[in-house]
């Protein structure tokens, strides 16, 4: 029988069916230590976990807003092409290093109280942010269009931790009737977050096409360049962003 302890020991006719039971367990046993582990073994463990389930990485990377499934995402796309197998194989390896009783108390305990299947999971962010304490940067993430239009002038211009305007948010998501609004206020539409992204970087890199032409016929610049050199038109994938920037030249 596989175990954690003769893990190293596998060659490659050993019976994946025993590794996979091992592994299910592992997973399973994650949740239950989840909450002490910093970040990074998180990631670890959420990359490989979808490395043996679903092979390499074969999903878009997400939208510049969502920091948190960036790093998930660069976490699982990092692993390349190593097998299921060997994901398989990591992943218990580090449990019995986070935990090298975690058989004996998954055995005791008469197996893992939480189904394995929602294992790996960063922790979630809290969304339960009261009505009162919400501020204009939530008001543009629910698509709130009669809160942004109570908002002081002042506060159109406003920029969060990471240097993203209102309208930075309102591009990411693809909120026009928002966008539109703020672009009537005059916010300026080329402001830059810290990483040098304007509103259209973020448009363009999320595929929003509508959002992009409002952007542009409000004056947005597509030859401004980020941090790393990139144009709007560079960010994307969208073949179709691509084409509408190059008519434009």
């Amino acid at each position: 029988m596989i175990t954690s302890a003769n893990m190293d020991d596998l060659d490659g006719d050993s019976p994946v069916e025993d590794l996979e039971t091992v592994f299910n367990k592992a997973a399973a046993y994650l949740p239950s230590v989840a909450t002490s582990l910093p970040q990074d073994k998180l990631l670890f463990f959420y990359a490989r976990y979808k490395q043996a389930n679903e092979g390499a990485c074969n999903t878009p990377k997400p939208g510049f807003f969502d920091f948190k499934g960036r790093q998930k995402w660069e976490a699982w796309k990092n692993l390349g092409g190593m097998s299921k197998k060997d994901a398989m194989k990591e992943y218990v390896s580090a449990i019995a290093d986070v935990d090298p009783d975690w058989e004996i108390k998954v055995e005791s305990e008469g197996g893992p109280r939480t189904s394995w299947v929602r294992v790996s999971c960063l922790l979630p962010e809290k969304d339960d942010i009261k009505e009162e304490e919400k501020n204009s940067f939530d008001w543009v993430k629910e698509n709130n269009v009669e809160k942004i239009k109570n908002l002081r002038p002042e506060t159109l211009s406003e920029k969060d931790e990471n240097g993203m305007t209102l309208l930075h948010w309102a591009a990411d998501r693809g909120y026009v009737d928002i966008a539109k609004y703020l672009l009537e206020k005059k916010i300026n539409v080329n402001a830059q977050d810290v990483e040098g992204q304007t509103a259209l970087h973020y448009a363009a890199f999320c595929g929003h096409l509508e959002t992009i032409q409002v952007l542009l016929n409000h004056g947005a610049d597509p030859t401004v360049q980020d941090a790393d050199g990139l144009r709007a038109e560079e960010c994307g994938d969208d073949e179709g962003i691509r084409k509408f920037f190059h008519a434009l030249e």
